[in-house]
């Protein structure tokens, strides 16, 4: 009788370096059967299913489906504002909603905001260069997005750190933990969530009454063909910008700076040529994605690789294999920092590429370029890296660094 193996992708072995297994699924086994799911590991692959009409991303009820039945109409709140998440639907609901916003999350709006992203870097840096160390994730990268992102809305800087706790607490809702703590984490993100849709619910009637120049007045004004956005999608969007810009950029940021740390002559390079910073965080996006995989559901049978996927199966497109695929990049397993062309799918690709990838960019490229420069030879603590538990995403947890005259 067959033995079915499964991958533990959120073990200590595969959290700390999850590559040589993709590598193995990739060239042997692409579409992997993983116990609940399966796991596809190639570029190509991905690219076609990122856009195959047959492929949803509503995926809500894959979410709360492993739930028991008592805890789903509990947690009914949450599920009626996910919902309406632009992410996890399909068209042509999810046409209208990126239509509707898509001017307000535009490069040039981004662009628009450096100065105060530079702001709040130097803020956070401020605080720690005179120390001589610092944990990167716990004291910069981590709290960072959600005090630009909370400032690019317009919320008062006072309740900046509510939005972080928010945006952690949602995150979790997403990523493939135990089933013993899934209720728990799902209990805390509907608490944090109706929380939060309280305070905006309040916050954006007021910009109706009173515009000001930020983001939650464009999404309360965003208008096309005398549609608009109700409150829920409104809720829901910010609740988007909050987990996709805040956590995967306070992600991406930590692993930017691991791995100059880790190239200690790209990051000199770097330093005598900032300009390559657009192309150096890029390729981190590719070589080190904090954005292991993305999934959606079949929403009916087909054959990929002579595997028979099923009507409703769930399907995990393994972006960090993608990334790494040598059909797509040469070398893949080496940081090129000024890499060109560079079609990783960290943003995803098709229909739902990332609609805040500008301003993730712009964060990550002053955040990890104001790090280098300020905190001078960093290095490592300890090579034993932290990496936080979970599948969807991968970073380190915590990340102590020492520099300057501590060296």
């Amino acid at each position: 009788m067959a033995v079915e193996v499964r991958i533990d992708f959120t073990s200590p072995e595969l959290q700390a370096n999850p590559y040589p297994v993709l590598e193995e699924l990739r060239e042997n086994d692409p579409v992997f059967w993983n116990g609940n799911a399966w796991l596809v590991t190639r570029y190509e692959d991905c690219v076609a299913l990122f856009t195959d009409p047959r492929m949803s991303s509503q995926r809500i009820d894959a979410t709360f489906a492993v739930l028991p039945e008592d805890v789903q109409r509990e947690l009914q709140p949450l599920r009626d504002v996910l919902g309406d998440r632009m992410l996890l639907s399909d068209p042509p609901k999810h046409t209208r909603l990126r239509t509707l916003v898509m001017k307000a999350f535009s490069a040039r709006a981004a662009a628009g905001r450096r100065d105060r992203i530079q702001m709040f870097c130097d803020r956070f840096l401020d605080q720690v260069v005179d120390r001589g160390e610092m944990d990167v994730m716990g004291d910069f990268a981590t709290p960072l997005p959600g005090w630009t992102i909370a400032d690019t809305l317009g919320i008062p800087q006072d309740r900046q750190d509510d939005f972080t706790r928010w945006a952690r607490d949602q995150v979790l809702i997403y990523d493939r933990l135990g089933t013993g703590d899934r209720v728990a984490i799902m209990r805390q993100g509907q608490a944090s969530m109706l929380e939060m849709k309280a305070y905006l619910e309040e916050v954006i009637e007021e910009r109706r009454q009173n515009p000001q120049n930020d983001l939650l007045t464009e999404l309360v004004q965003a208008e096309e063909a005398g549609d608009r956005l109700t409150m829920n999608e409104m809720v829901v969007m910010v609740v988007a910008l909050l987990i996709g810009g805040n956590n995967s950029t306070a992600h991406l940021i930590g692993n930017s700076i691991l791995t100059l740390i880790r190239h200690p002559e790209d990051r000199a390079r770097l330093l005598a040529e900032p300009d390559l910073i657009r192309t150096a965080v890029e390729e981190v996006m590719r070589y080190e994605s904090p954005v292991m995989t993305t999934s959606r559901i079949a929403l009916e049978d087909m054959e990929l690789h002579g595997q028979q996927i099923r009507k409703g199966d769930n399907v995990n497109l393994m972006i960090a294999s993608a990334n790494r695929d040598p059909r797509q990049f040469d070398n893949p397993d080496t940081y090129i920092i000024d890499r060109r062309p560079n079609r990783h799918l960290t943003f995803a690709h098709g229909p739902h590429f990332c609609l805040g990838s500008a301003l993730a960019r712009n964060v990550s490229q002053i955040a990890v370029m104001s790090a280098i420069q300020r905190c001078p030879n960093m290095q490592l603590v300890s090579e034993e890296i932290n990496w936080a538990r979970g599948f969807a995403f991968r970073h380190a947890r915590t990340l102590p660094v020492v520099f300057g005259g501590r060296l």
